[in-house]
């Protein structure tokens, strides 16, 4: 079970490292979206007293995953906004 699943995870790193830089973040996002969708609705089922609206939690979920996701994916949004000039004059036909 543990070979499998480190076989898994070594699968994932190298699909998610192919990635471009715009994929790459928005595969980090909607991974941190449903972490923190997921973690709100048992943190309110267990622990807050006060019932909130899915809605409430959509939103949550959607504001905590935009603000962890810009720190830990700095380098692929450099790269999104700032992309590698290529060589205008370098032609290889």
């Amino acid at each position: 079970d543990f070979l499998y699943l480190k076989s898994m995870l070594k699968k994932y790193y190298n699909w998610y490292n192919n990635l471009k830089p715009f994929k790459k973040f928005t595969v980090s996002f909607i991974l941190n979206w449903l972490y923190w969708f997921v973690a709100l609705l048992i943190a309110e089922e267990f622990i807050f007293e006060e019932k909130r609206s899915l809605k409430y939690q959509f939103f949550r979920a959607t504001w905590m995953s935009i603000i962890m996701t810009i720190p830990f994916s700095w380098k692929a949004l450099k790269q999104i906004f700032k992309p590698e000039k290529n060589n205008i004059n370098d032609s290889s036909n």
